[in-house]
């Protein structure tokens, strides 16, 4: 006979009860009906997939026939299958999806192991009217939930990675590079330019990246000095690109700011990155970007731009909840 267990959940998941179960529902429905009324229609993914749809964060195992499985580490990589296997040609197409991922070592560094989030895909649309949708959309996600006193803070990863390509950085370097940007460490990451960069439009350009966030009215200065130190057409191509992005969310009414710094990410983002904040939350409570090639994973080639928002964060301050 089995005995009742009293032990605790695993490290970095919870036990949602009552009043916290109903919270999430509100909050969940809120969004829903929010996508639905933006045009995006609900998909259900499995929880578990053959583990080559998620990177090495995923949880694996091994099923009873062999088979390499993973749980849902990512949503953007299950929708994008599911784009271009179940819905492949059908262009643009507006999905939105509801439920929790499971990442392995993120209960270490403070994040929870088990997250629940909301977010939506833009498929099949290239254009910086595409980002902005997008953009507009998580603006008025977190608008939606009550939220007030929030920051949408808007980069590309595509003048980053030209500047990498254009300063010759190996991996090493790179990550170094990436993690003094992100710190806003302009001492560390002028360290390195001095030492491993070699002197030009490309070594100064990246320390642009370390300046803190503009206000959108106030970031002109910063996208054009950006395009003056642009050592390659495209790096160019990438203020370009963020610049019309902007413009066209401007006309949207999302309210954002620009820092170039925002180069994180899973690793899949082409262009557009932004992440989402909240007064008194104590990380990003969402974020998304342009992956203009992770549908060529899957036999699909299609752009695509979506966001996700992290609800673990999101459901205690919201008001309408």
């Amino acid at each position: 006979m089995l005995l009742p267990s009293t032990k605790a959940p695993p490290q970095g998941t919870q036990d949602l009860l009552f009043e916290a179960a109903r919270r999430l529902r509100r909050c969940e429905a809120t969004l829903a009906q929010l996508f639905e009324a933006a045009g995006f229609g609900e998909v259900i993914p499995p929880s578990i997939e053959s583990a080559d749809v998620f990177g090495p964060e995923a949880f694996r195992a091994l099923d009873r026939s062999g088979h390499l499985l993973a749980l849902r580490a990512d949503f953007t990589a299950q929708v994008a299958r599911i784009a271009a296997t179940r819905l492949a040609g059908v262009s643009p197409l507006r999905l939105y999806y509801r439920g929790s991922v499971v990442r392995e070592g993120a209960a270490e560094s403070g994040i929870p192991r088990e997250r629940l989030q909301a977010g939506c895909e833009l498929v099949g649309a290239a254009g910086p009217e595409a980002d902005a949708e997008i953009l507009s959309l998580a603006t008025r996600s977190l608008h939606a939930l009550g939220l007030a006193d929030t920051r949408v803070s808007v980069g590309t990863v595509g003048y980053f990675a030209a500047l990498i390509s254009a300063s010759k950085a190996g991996e090493r370097l790179t990550r170094a590079l990436s993690d003094a940007i992100d710190r806003k460490d302009l001492p560390t990451l002028r360290g390195l330019c001095e030492k491993e960069v070699a002197p030009g439009k490309a070594r100064d350009a990246l320390l642009l990246l370390a300046r803190p966030p503009r206000s959108q009215e106030d970031a002109q200065s910063l996208l054009q000095k950006a395009a003056q130190l642009a050592p390659s057409a495209d790096a160019l191509q990438a203020v370009e690109r963020l610049a019309a992005t902007l413009a066209q969310a401007k006309s949207l009414g999302a309210e954002l700011e620009v820092d170039l710094g925002e180069v994180r990410g899973l690793g899949y983002y082409t262009g557009l990155v932004f992440n989402l904040y909240a007064a008194g939350a104590p990380r990003p409570v969402g974020g998304g970007g342009r992956y203009d090639t992770l549908l060529g994973r899957f036999g699909d080639p299609r752009p695509a731009v979506g966001f996700s928002l992290e609800l673990d964060a999101l459901v205690p301050l919201a008001a309408v909840c």
